[in-house]
């Protein structure tokens, strides 16, 4: 009995030590792992009833009393925030391979056809044989250049319409802008896509029945898309019962689309067979690449490109140049200073401009970029979710835990740019920003692969809109700047402004130029 009882002993205190060990192990690794800081979670909803609009302005002010990198729960998924250059930059930098998936939200098993458009799905082959596509078929240089023809047609088409509004009424004209750029991108997009526009150069012509849906539509996915929604959060049985009809509104949303995409492609596809030859479109190049390899580009894929482009082309462009548009209204001398610059470049005879002006406007492309600076096409960058446990500042970041980098709150750091808040654009001539954090169109592998496209866009819509018209406020108060909400980064309140024909640019917009 001594022995047994001698034995028993010392297995007890051995376990003690272990258990004593282990403890000290685990403390030592929670002190190693340290969590990011963040605000007292709700159950069950998490921080869900901070979702106050618009929420980079809201995840900002969370920033600024917890810190740089700071934790939230949005429902049951965890997210880090980051509202800082260099923890941006560590994420997107050395950790990019980490941070180069997307999350699954529910609303993207739905409008992105299970996740498998370009922007949503996870990263691996099949995002790398989408990228591929999109880079070397559709956003090339090559193929951008060839796409000037018809950005030009738009911008030009939409000018002369604006002028022949003016003229009826001998005077100066107002226009509210947010609906004509619209319209313009739109019918841009949809001509790089299909050959197709929707809208005339009339401002009272006739709107199809088409042409007003789509506008829906893509309205419609911006505000339901991304992080900035409350319902992806919520619990499965909460989105089943689908209270404020979300869920449904979502499946509408892909059904019409599908319908709306899957009708150009066979419209392309039946020209094809009669052996017309393929247009020069996206369409078009899509699929001449399926016809040689079927199983390396189907119809799902076609749309979800189109899909793609289309609708973060034409809100996001739109967007832009409403945003620039108020900011030189905003600031007369800056408006002076870009008009002067284009017709320098413009010289004799008097012509408008093209795409091949665009790298000769260098200070155009600075108001661009200082736009792009104040007023980012994603103020929260398409969110990012790890795939490993990592860290980030310090802090320990867990696999599966959903990334917001805020773009907006970093581009107005005041640690990072002197009068963060002003619109100065000689802030980006002659490389004096190289260096600091600009990432309009994000970073890393994730980083958006349309900025060339998007820059020749929104250049000769705002260059050709300044050539050709003198523009003023309405009443002496500044334009309103207030920021709407959604995925992209509207203005609350639409541009109105007075507009008078300049006389250098009277012969062309009367005539066919």
């Amino acid at each position: 009995m001594d022995t047994l009882t001698t034995i028993a002993a010392v297995i007890a205190v051995l376990l003690l030590a272990l258990l004593l060990a282990l403890a000290q192990a685990s403390r030592r690794g929670t002190r190693r792992r340290r969590n990011p800081p963040g605000p007292v979670a709700l159950p069950v909803i998490g921080h869900l009833h901070l979702f106050k609009k618009p929420l980079h302005r809201t995840l900002a002010l969370l920033a600024a009393r917890h810190g740089a990198v700071f934790q939230l729960r949005f429902g049951t998924r965890r997210v880090a925030v980051v509202s800082s250059a260099q923890a941006a930059e560590e994420c997107l930098g050395p950790r990019d391979v980490a941070f180069a998936n997307r999350p699954r939200l529910p609303s993207g098993r739905i409008l992105s056809y299970d996740w498998t458009t370009m922007g949503t799905a996870s990263y691996g082959p099949y995002w790398r044989h989408v990228r591929r596509i999109a880079v070397t078929e559709i956003l090339s240089v090559l193929r951008v250049q060839q796409f000037a023809d018809v950005h030009e047609r738009e911008a030009r088409a939409m000018v002369r319409g604006l002028y022949r509004a003016a003229a009826r009424g001998r005077a100066r004209a107002r226009v509210e802008l947010k609906s004509r750029l619209f319209e313009l991108l739109m019918n841009a997009m949809m001509g790089m896509m299909c050959a197709r526009t929707y809208y005339g150069e009339e401002a009272a012509a006739e709107v199809s029945e088409e042409a007003r849906w789509f506008r829906e539509m893509v309205e419609e996915t911006m505000e339901l898309s991304g992080a900035s929604t409350a319902w992806d959060f919520l619990p499965a049985w909460a989105r089943w019962l689908d209270v404020g009809g979300v869920g449904r509104r979502l499946l509408r949303l892909r059904e019409g689309r599908t319908r709306f995409l899957q009708g150009l492609i066979e419209e392309q596809r039946k020209e094809m067979e009669k052996g017309a030859p393929a247009r020069r479109t996206m369409i078009g190049v899509l699929l001449t690449l399926q016809n040689e390899d079927p199983e390396a580009c189907p119809d799902q894929l076609i749309r979800t490109l189109c899909f793609s482009s289309r609708e973060a082309g034409t809100s996001t462009s739109a967007d832009t140049v409403e945003w620039a548009m108020s900011l030189l209204l905003n600031n007369p001398p800056v408006l002076e200073k870009a008009r002067q610059e284009i017709d320098a470049c413009i010289g004799q005879p008097v012509r408008l401009i093209d795409a091949t002006d665009l790298p000769k406007l260098h200070y155009l492309r600075c108001v661009i970029m200082e736009t792009f600076r104040l007023y980012p096409p994603a103020p929260l960058l398409v969110p990012h979710e790890s795939a490993t446990d990592c860290t980030v500042a310090g802090f320990h970041i867990p696999k599966g835990t959903m990334l917001l980098v805020n773009t907006f709150a970093i581009h107005r750091d005041s640690e990072l740019w002197d009068e963060p808040e002003s619109f100065i654009p000689e802030r980006f001539q002659n490389g004096k920003s190289e260096g600091k954090m600009f990432i309009p169109f994000g970073m890393g592998r994730r980083r958006c692969p349309a900025e060339n496209l998007g820059m020749q866009m929104v250049g000769l819509a705002l260059g050709t809109m300044i050539q050709c018209f003198d523009w003023e406020r309405v009443g002496e108060d500044l334009v309103d700047m207030a920021e709407g909400s959604g995925l992209t980064l509207p203005k609350e309140v639409p541009l109105e402004a007075f507009y008078e024909p300049r006389a250098s640019a009277i012969h062309l917009l009367s005539g066919i130029q």
